[in-house]
């Protein structure tokens, strides 16, 4: 089967959780597939997969008046779909797509592009529930944005339940966020599943014992992504000092993209250490007691969760960030909702090594079920129907 995947980013570097998932369709796909990845172009990109056709398109950039000007705000897209409104893609998908059996759109914010596929069949890999992400981060964000956020939550309900009443098939990448499409579009459940991320752990457990001395708390993410920028907040500003108080020797790590001179600041006046882009995320891992998942919006998979699992570090996660990974407390983590909350789980994952241990068991189990050999065979499944 010809199978052409639009994206609305290059695939390299793979820094975020779209790009990932782009690459692990493909190479999902190449082996049994003739497969075509259109995206912008990327400097110093690698070769593609084997049997894969690179195809790009021109990324014109956008100025903030001329996307607010755009006919798509009358016609009710999303504020995040008008900056990927690109009418060099527009023509490639045009030309492109009726060579091809079937065509993947990634992420609603290509829904400009849903009239170029034409009458190609269309699947919709979603990843996100980005109404979820929108109206979870409402709650959370400022006074004065909260009328806008909510606007953009129902304009990016609508655009999802169109986009998947268009395809015959729309992947997500966590049950959480199937509910939630679910919920704003129930007669088109069963379009809706879940294809999850492929995250592969080392080949045997990393040690556990890392208490001697300084015991360290780890935080990661994209921090230029406002989840994980409240995230930051919430943890160094409402928890890190009773954690400090009851835990003294506790030393802070934060590691992640894009972090902004406010965070730089933040990390440093609570006395931690920030490491920006980080070269081997999992190697810096490694180094810690426990692992912080403190999110309080956003959606898809907290990536997170599973890398701190991949590399045998126990985790603390809120109640979100569980449920974004379907963890069961307890048994795969820890969950933590108030700041006195996150104080006693932490300060007691550092304090008792056979529970590190086994929550570090449960989550390299809970990875077993994340391998290409289980996953992969599932996304040629929804996607090519064989």
């Amino acid at each position: 089967m010809r199978v052409l995947l639009a994206t609305g980013r290059p695939p390299w570097p793979p820094w975020r959780g779209d790009q990932l998932r782009a690459r692990q369709l493909v190479e999902a796909l190449a082996p049994a597939h003739e497969v075509t990845w259109l995206s912008p172009p990327a400097d110093g990109e690698p070769a593609p997969t084997a049997g894969v056709r690179r195809e790009t398109y021109r990324m014109r950039g956008a100025a903030a008046a001329s996307v607010l000007a755009s006919p798509g705000l009358l016609r009710g897209w999303p504020l995040q779909a008008l900056p990927f409104r690109q009418p060099d893609l527009g023509r490639r998908l045009r030309a492109l797509a009726p060579e091809h059996d079937v065509v993947v759109l990634q992420l609603a914010r290509l829904l400009p592009h849903l009239p170029d596929v034409g009458r190609t069949p269309l699947v919709v890999d979603l990843i996100d529930c980005l109404s979820l992400n929108a109206a979870t981060r409402a709650a959370v964000d400022r006074a004065s944005l909260r009328p806008l956020l909510k606007l953009e939550a129902r304009r990016l309900a609508a655009a999802e339940a169109r986009l998947i009443a268009a395809s015959r098939a729309a992947l997500v990448v966590c049950e959480r966020d199937r509910q939630a499409l679910v919920r704003h579009a129930p007669a088109l459940a069963d379009r809706i599943h879940v294809a999850p991320i492929v995250v592969t752990a080392g080949a045997a457990p990393l040690p556990t014992t890392r208490t001697a001395g300084e015991p360290t708390v780890v935080l990661t993410g994209n921090l230029g992504y406002f989840p994980n920028r409240d995230a930051l907040r919430f943890f160094v500003d409402d928890v890190w000092p009773a954690l400090r108080r009851a835990v003294p020797r506790a030393r802070l790590l934060v590691a992640g993209d894009r972090p902004s001179r406010t965070a730089a600041r933040r990390v440093a006046a609570a006395g931690g250490t920030l490491v920006a882009r980080p070269p081997d995320l999992r190697a810096l891992l490694a180094t810690a007691t426990v692992a912080v998942v403190p999110l309080r919006c956003g959606s898809g998979v907290p990536l997170k969760v599973l890398d701190a699992w991949a590399a045998s570090v126990p985790v603390v996660a809120s109640p979100f960030a569980a449920a974004g990974v379907t963890a069961e407390p307890e048994r795969d983590l820890l969950v933590a909702a108030s700041p006195a909350e996150w104080a006693a789980q932490v300060g007691r994952l550092i304090a008792d090594a056979a529970l590190r241990a086994r929550l570090v068991e449960a989550g390299r189990a809970r990875l077993a079920e994340l391998t290409p050999e289980r996953v992969y065979p599932l996304l040629r499944q929804l996607i090519t129907g064989g």
